[in-house]
């Protein structure tokens, strides 16, 4: 992980994204991938839309139930009606994949205290954050700010440690709740 990155110097919340926010997201997301030469595809594009989404942290599961109910509600191109077929199920390791690739390319954060997903406040911007989680409401706020940025460098530049991943992680009382 490179500690080359992009600051700011406040905090933002990763959830409550407008409709128009989501399609927005997606469109530079695919773009993105485009940029990159990896391959976007719907199945990762359907998790990254849920994630963007969702009203707070979403786990592995809760993306497999709602990924399924999506196939169950959706009307197949095939016409399954008419071949007497049910969707597809979703397989978790299909979903994992999807997650992990997500992850790579920086489109979202993973929160490992309460195993859930928030999409990145800065998707094309390599850095390195803190999140502040409220153990009553859930809800996220995401920190990469200089002295998140002095602590990797410290890690890398001082102490020789290669930094592959990090989550910096704080459950408390947000503003809201207090």
């Amino acid at each position: 992980m490179s500690t080359t990155s992009s600051t700011c110097e406040h905090l933002h919340d990763v959830q409550h994204f407008t409709a128009h926010d989501v399609t927005e997201r997606l469109m530079a997301a695919k773009e993105q991938c485009r940029i990159s030469g990896v391959r976007f595809t719907l199945l990762r594009q359907q998790i990254y839309q849920l994630v963007l989404a969702a009203n707070k942290p979403v786990g592995a599961y809760d993306l497999i139930t709602q990924l399924q109910q999506m196939r169950l509600s959706e009307p197949d191109t095939q016409d399954s009606a008419l071949t007497n077929q049910t969707p597809k199920n979703v397989a978790p390791p299909t979903v994992y994949r999807s997650l992990e690739f997500l992850l790579s390319e920086g489109l979202i954060h993973q929160l490992t205290s309460i195993n859930a997903y928030v999409p990145c406040c800065h998707p094309r911007a390599q850095h390195t954050a803190a999140f502040l989680i409220c153990d009553q409401c859930q809800r996220v706020q995401e920190c990469s700010s200089l002295p998140v940025q002095e602590m990797m460098s410290f890690a890398e530049q001082d102490v020789g440690f290669i930094v592959a991943r990090s989550v910096i992680e704080l459950s408390g009382r947000c503003q809201a709740c207090q």
